[in-house]
């Protein structure tokens, strides 16, 4: 188990606009006093979070296709659907993750939220978001380096709570990893709490199917101390 602590991050704020619905291929653009106040809750933002990180690594002893299951040398076995199970069967262990940037920024948004200033509570919200999964992307570059160090290959990344993997899987997440060691803990609907949390899942393996689906990359990782990023 590796717990990360102490990451820098910076905030792309073209990220945070697309986030909130603008990009280029649409015709309405952000007025001045948006751009203002994102860019200057982003700034805020660099105060309101605490980035966090655990994952471990876990030998695979069997991977089902009929069952769709993936069974731990722990006993313990996950269910995904067909589509990630393809790219798990050639899998030798499965590495867990969740990430936390804490409960301070969720606290901010609330009290903006109640003093109507929902402009500002919404652009911290954004941030958030996009904060956290960049967090995310970051421990998943550190997880790819180490497996190619070892001349193994990744998957990409498995998100409870999308289609390719249930929510209700995410209990079992949380049972193999001390997730409350980085104050992440988990509701009885599944849900983690901080809200501005993400756990995950991927493969590595001698033998995982290469595709343009199941390539990480760290090129969008805004890890700004991280030893493995591109410059």
């Amino acid at each position: 188990m590796k717990r990360i602590e102490d990451i820098k991050l910076k905030i792309d704020k073209d990220e945070v606009l697309r986030y909130q619905g603008y990009n280029e291929r649409k015709a309405i653009k952000p007025k001045e006093i948006i751009l203002q106040i994102i860019e200057e809750e982003i700034e805020r933002a660099c105060n309101l979070y605490k980035p966090q990180g655990i994952y471990d690594s876990f030998k695979i002893k069997s991977v089902s296709l009929s069952e769709k299951r993936v069974n731990l040398e722990n006993h313990f076995s996950f269910s995904f659907n067909d589509s990630a199970i393809d790219f798990l069967k050639g899998a030798d262990y499965l590495v867990f993750g969740v990430v936390t940037i804490g409960d301070i920024l969720e606290n901010k948004i609330s009290e903006y939220f109640n003093q109507k200033e929902y402009p500002r509570g919404l652009a911290l919200d954004t941030v958030g978001t996009v904060a956290v999964r960049y967090l995310s992307q970051h421990i998943i570059s550190i997880v790819c380096r180490e497996s190619k160090e070892k001349n193994l290959q990744t998957t990409k990344q498995f998100t409870p709570g999308t289609t390719e993997w249930d929510i209700s899987e995410q209990k079992y997440i949380f049972e193999i990893i001390p997730a409350y060691k980085i104050g992440v803990e988990l509701t009885d609907s599944f849900m983690m709490t901080p809200k501005k949390s993400l756990s995950w899942a991927i493969g590595v393996g001698k033998n995982i199917l290469k595709s343009s689906k199941n390539d990480i990359s760290c090129k969008n990782c805004l890890a700004e101390n991280c030893q493995f990023r591109k410059k």
